[in-house]
C-alpha cells in the first residue's frame, strides 16, 4: 500500500485529486492508496514530523509556501518520497526539474496524464540490459544505469552509474543495442546520452549527473531541453 499525501488550499482540487488516485486504484490490480488530504503547508510538514508519503501530490500556489518551497522542505526530510506537482501554472518546469519531481501536471488535470503519472512510480518497469565485453568480461549493464557513451576512437567508453567499460564497437551498433529504449539521444557524432541523466542544461553545455559537461551543438538547444523535460517528468 502506497501512503500519498495531497497538499492543495482548494479543496475541490484536493477532492478531485483524491477522486483520480481512486479512479487509477481501480484500473490497476494490486494497487492501493492510504491518502491523507492537507489544505495548507503547515499541516503537512506537521504530519510530517511523525510520518512519511511514499508520494506526494503537490499544488504550486499553496498559502504562504509554493509547491517548490515544500518540495524542497520535503526532500530535506524525505529523499526517497516521489513528488508530482498539479498547478494552473507552467512557470516552475526548471524548479521542479531541479528536485526531480516525477510529474508537472497542469490543471485541469486530465485522467490519462495522471495515469500515466502514476504509472512512473506505482507500475514496475521491465528492466532493459545491454552485454558487453571489457578487457576480457563479459557484463549485463542496466540501461538505466548508463549515464552517456562516449567515442575514444576505434572504443567507446560507456559511463554508469557506478563505473565504466571501454568496448570496442561503434556509435550506430551502440545505438542498435539500446533498441526501443527512447530517452537515448546521439549528440553530436561522438557522445550519446541518457536523457533521464541530465543535470541541467543551458545553450551552451549539457551537464550530466557526474559533473561531465559536453558541448551542446548549434541550433539543437530547445529540442534537447525539450527532450530533457519530457524525460524528467
Amino acid at each position: 500500500m502506497y501512503k500519498v499525501a495531497i497538499c492543495d488550499d482548494e479543496k475541490s482540487s484536493a477532492a478531485e485529486a483524491a477522486k483520480l488516485l481512486e479512479r487509477y486504484k481501480r484500473s490497476k490490480s494490486g494497487v492501493d492508496f492510504k491518502v491523507d488530504i492537507f489544505n495548507s503547508s503547515i499541516e503537512l510538514l506537521g504530519a510530517m514530523e511523525k510520518d512519511s508519503y511514499d508520494i506526494y501530490l503537490l499544488d504550486i500556489y499553496i498559502d504562504k509556501m509554493n509547491g517548490i518551497e515544500i518540495a524542497d522542505a520535503i526532500r530535506k526530510k524525505d529523499s526517497g518520497g516521489q513528488i508530482i506537482f498539479m498547478t494552473s501554472s507552467n512557470a516552475f518546469y526548471k524548479e521542479a526539474f531541479r528536485i526531480h519531481a516525477v510529474h508537472y501536471l497542469e490543471k485541469p488535470i486530465l485522467e490519462e496524464e495522471f495515469f500515466a503519472a502514476m504509472d512512473r512510480v506505482c507500475v514496475e518497469e521491465e528492466i532493459h540490459y545491454i552485454t558487453v565485453r571489457d578487457s576480457g568480461e563479459v557484463s549485463k549493464v542496466s540501461v538505466d544505469d548508463i549515464i552517456y557513451i562516449q567515442s575514444e576512437d576505434h572504443y567507446k567508453r560507456i559511463v554508469t552509474v557506478n563505473r565504466s567499460y571501454l568496448v570496442r564497437s561503434t556509435m550506430q551498433m551502440l545505438m542498435d543495442d539500446l533498441g526501443d529504449v527512447s530517452y537515448f539521444y546521439l549528440l553530436g557524432k561522438n557522445v550519446i546520452v541518457n536523457l533521464k541523466k541530465v543535470l541541467r542544461i543551458t545553450k551552451d553545455a549539457l551537464t550530466m549527473e557526474d559533473g561531465i559537461e559536453f558541448a551542446v551543438p548549434r541550433g539543437t538547444y530547445r529540442i534537447i531541453s525539450d527532450l530533457v523535460l519530457q524525460y524528467s517528468f
